[in-house]
């Protein structure tokens, strides 16, 4: 039996939109085979969609301020440039989304499954990525300034480029596993379980060939 849930009965809180409501709504009473949410510009606010089945749904430009997804499946979505700032994804598989462009500060990702998700242009900052799963996913000029990534997993992901590099200043990256990953970054970057050491410039980039990162640059 799948863990992830979809009627309407399982919605713990709505929306306080209308619009939104309505289109939860839609979705729910249309066949789970075939239908996918329907959600793109709408305002989500005060929902609780946690342990939702959301694959594939369209929720480009949403407002999903500090509306709850926890343990919800959001594989293959579209979440560009949708606002997500204080947004609980605990545990959600967001595997092969594309989170484009959005705004997601302060937003909480421990233990969520990011797997070649594509995360170019987001703001992460201050985002809590711990444990995350963030394998082969790409993040061309993402911020992701203070925040926790802690036992994350990036193996083979794209760090950006020397154009469009990561941001990482003031991030914690203790214990993160690395191999293959490639790319260029910002640091200073935050390295021990402490998080009292911090390693820029050719410190930082020997850090990240010491996990088996050899192809990241340190540009700034």
């Amino acid at each position: 039996m799948s863990r992830y849930r979809r009627t309407s009965d399982d919605v713990i809180r709505w929306p306080d939109s209308p619009d939104a409501r309505a289109a939860l709504e839609e979705w729910l009473a249309a066949s789970p085979d075939t239908a996918y949410l329907s959600g793109d510009f709408l305002d989500f606010r005060g929902a609780d969609l946690s342990r939702l089945d959301l694959a594939g749904a369209y929720l480009a430009n949403s407002r999903l301020v500090d509306v709850r997804f926890e343990g919800a499946n959001l594989a293959d979505a579209n979440l560009a440039n949708a606002e997500l700032e204080g947004a609980d994804l605990t545990s959600a598989d967001l595997a092969k989304a594309t989170v484009v462009g959005c705004s997601a500060g302060r937003a909480r990702f421990p233990s969520a499954r990011l797997f070649s998700a594509q995360l170019d242009h987001a703001v992460l900052a201050g985002a809590d990525l711990r444990r995350s799963v963030l394998n082969s996913a790409t993040l061309y000029q993402t911020d992701l300034r203070d925040a926790d990534l802690e036992l994350a997993s990036m193996r083979w992901c794209t760090l950006g480029s020397t154009s469009m590099p990561v941001v990482l200043s003031g991030a914690r990256m203790f214990g993160c596993q690395l191999d293959g990953a490639k790319g260029a970054v910002v640091g200073p970057v935050l390295v021990d379980e402490g998080a009292s050491r911090s390693l820029g410039g050719v410190a930082l980039a020997a850090w990240f060939s010491g996990q088996g990162a050899e192809d990241v640059q340190v540009v700034g």
